[in-house]
C-alpha cells in the first residue's frame, strides 16, 4: 500500500509500466512452453457490482474502478490481452486511494464545503470543460466566420459526443475536480507536520555536492553531458560540483558559403586519409612481399591505370581556409570594429550569427539556456576542437578570439567568465530548491505511512499492482 499515492499520477505511472513491458518484449527470448501455458489465462468479465477490493472494511466495486480504467483507455488506447490486467490494476489502485481519501476526509471533517467553495470548484471544472469544447470546435469542425448558428450548435454537439466516447462529460469533470480537491485536502492534512530545518537543507546540499564530486571530478564527459541534459530540460538540476579548468564562452557563428566549406572539409578528409595510408605502409616491403604472393601479370595489369589524384598538402588546406576568411572579411571587419567600440557581444550574436533564412546559426546562444555561455575546458570533447582552441586562445576575461574555422562555420569567441571550481554557491534560490525537494520527500513519506496503515483486501478478481510487479520481476530474472 505504501506506493499507492503514485497511482494518483496514473497516466505517468502507466507510461513507465508500458515502457518497461515493451523493453522486456524486445529483449526476451521465446518462453518455454510450460510458461506460455501458465500465463495464458482468460481474463474474467467484470460486473459493476463485483467487489474487487475492500478498504478498512468498505467495499470497492468494479463500477468505482471503471472511470479510472476509461481514463487510461482514452489516453493510451484499448489494451491487448497482455496489458488488460495492468490497466485494471492501475485503475483499481487509484480507486483504493480515493476510497481511503474519502474515508479520511469524512473522519476529519475535510469533506465539508461552503456553498462558495463548492461553487468555485464547479466553476473551474465548467470553464475547463468549455475550453475543451472550444478547442475541439476550433480545430476540427471546419467552422468559418460565415457559419450559421445551427452549424455552430451542431459542431458543439459533435465535440460533446467526441468527449463522451472518451468517458467524459460536464458532470463527470465536475466530480473529478471535487474528488481531486478532497485528495488535496487529505494530503495536506496527513502531511501537516512535515517541516524542513535549515540544518537539513545544509546537510542535503553537502550530500549533493559530495555525490556529484565523486561523479564529475574525473569524468568531464559525464559533467558536460549533464549540462546538456539540463539545457534541454531533460533534468531539473545542474551539477552541484564543477570540475576545475572550465570557463564560460560565447561565440558568433558565421555561416560559410556551402561550396567553400565543402572544398575545405573535402581537403581535410583527403589529407587525413593520406596520412593514415602512409602510416599503414612499411618502407621495407613491397606489395608482393607483404602478401607472400609472387607478382603475376593479369589481364587487369595490362589495362590503362586510373590517374592518381594529386596528394593534398597542408598548404592546400591553408588556402581553402584563406578563401573562407576572405569571403567573410567584410563582415568580420564590421564585427571587430564594433567590439573595439564597446558593442555588446550578445547584440552582435543576435545581429550576425544568422543563417540565410534569418534563423540563429547556433540557437544555444539565443535560447536563454546558456546565459553565461558554454562551459568549456581544454579537455572538452563535447565541442569541435576548433571551438575549444578558440575558447582558450585568449587569456583575459572579456577578450575576443580571432576567427576560427570548423565544419560548422567561422567562430568568433568571447571569454566571458571563469567557472569557479568546486561546489556550487549555496544561494537562497538553491536553498529553496533543496527545501522544496525535502518537503516533497517528507509529504510522500507521510502519505506512504497513511496508506500503509489502511487495511486493504483484494478479492482476486483483479490482481494487485504488487502482484503484477512481482511477476514482471520474476520474468525479468
Amino acid at each position: 500500500m505504501s506506493k499507492f499515492r503514485k497511482t494518483i499520477a496514473i497516466l505517468l505511472c502507466l507510461s513507465i509500466a508500458l515502457s518497461a513491458t515493451l523493453a522486456l518484449a524486445e529483449t526476451a527470448t521465446e518462453p518455454a512452453e510450460e510458461i506460455t501455458e501458465a500465463v495464458a489465462v482468460a481474463v474474467p468479465t467484470l460486473n459493476d457490482t463485483d467487489v474487487v477490493a475492500r478498504v478498512n472494511g468498505e467495499d470497492v466495486t468494479w463500477a468505482q474502478v471503471v472511470p479510472y480504467y476509461e481514463s487510461l483507455v482514452s489516453y493510451y488506447g484499448a489494451p491487448d490481452d497482455s496489458m488488460l490486467d495492468t490497466y485494471r490494476a492501475f485503475a483499481l489502485e487509484t480507486a483504493i486511494v480515493m476510497t481511503l481519501a474519502t474515508q479520511t476526509a469524512a473522519q476529519n471533517g475535510l469533506d465539508q464545503y461552503t456553498d462558495e467553495e463548492k461553487a468555485a470548484i464547479i466553476a473551474q471544472a465548467d470553464s475547463d470543460w468549455q475550453a475543451a469544447l472550444d478547442n475541439y470546435v476550433q480545430n476540427y469542425s471546419g467552422l468559418t466566420n460565415e457559419s450559421t448558428a445551427e452549424e455552430t450548435a451542431a459542431a458543439y454537439e459533435q465535440a460533446e459526443a467526441y468527449y463522451s466516447e472518451m468517458g467524459y462529460n460536464a458532470a463527470r469533470l465536475q466530480q473529478d475536480y471535487l474528488d481531486r480537491d478532497i485528495y488535496d485536502r487529505v494530503s495536506a492534512f496527513v502531511s501537516q507536520s512535515v517541516t524542513v530545518s535549515e540544518e537539513e537543507v545544509l546537510a542535503q546540499y553537502q550530500t549533493y555536492v559530495q555525490n556529484d564530486q565523486a561523479i564529475y571530478e574525473n569524468d568531464l564527459d559525464a559533467y558536460e553531458y549533464q549540462l546538456m541534459l539540463y539545457s534541454y530540460q531533460y533534468v531539473d538540476e545542474k551539477p552541484w560540483y564543477h570540475p576545475a579548468g572550465y570557463r564560460f564562452v560565447k561565440h558568433i557563428l558565421l555561416p560559410v558559403d556551402e561550396t567553400l566549406m565543402n572544398a575545405y572539409t573535402d581537403l581535410q578528409a583527403r589529407l587525413e586519409e593520406q596520412m593514415n595510408s602512409e602510416a599503414d605502409e612499411s618502407p621495407f616491403t613491397t606489395t608482393a612481399e607483404a602478401t607472400d604472393e609472387p607478382a603475376q601479370e593479369t589481364a587487369e595489369e595490362t589495362t590503362e591505370p586510373e590517374p592518381t589524384p594529386m596528394p593534398v598538402t597542408q598548404a592546400d588546406i591553408d588556402n581553402a581556409k584563406a578563401d573562407i576568411l576572405a569571403s567573410l572579411q567584410e563582415k568580420t571587419a564590421e564585427i571587430y570594429d564594433k567590439i573595439a567600440q564597446g558593442a555588446d557581444f550578445d547584440q552582435l550574436i543576435a545581429e550576425y550569427a544568422l543563417n540565410a533564412d534569418g534563423t540563429a546559426s547556433d540557437p544555444g546562444m539565443t535560447s536563454g539556456n546558456y546565459p553565461n555561455g558554454y562551459e568549456v575546458s581544454r579537455a572538452s570533447t563535447g565541442f569541435v576542437p576548433e571551438f575549444v582552441e578558440a575558447a582558450f586562445s585568449v587569456e583575459a576575461v572579456g577578450d575576443v578570439s580571432a576567427p576560427y574555422i570548423s565544419d560548422y562555420g567561422v567562430h568568433i569567441v568571447q571569454y566571458t567568465a571563469d567557472v569557479p571550481a568546486g561546489a556550487v554557491e549555496l544561494t537562497d534560490a538553491l536553498k529553496a530548491t533543496i527545501r522544496e525537494a525535502l518537503e516533497s520527500e517528507g509529504v510522500n513519506a507521510a502519505l506512504d505511512a497513511w496508506q500503509t496503515a489502511a487495511n486493504v483486501e483484494y478479492t482476486g478478481l483483479i490482481p494487485s499492482m504488487a502482484t503484477i510487479q512481482g511477476e514482471d520481476d520474476t520474468q525479468a530474472e
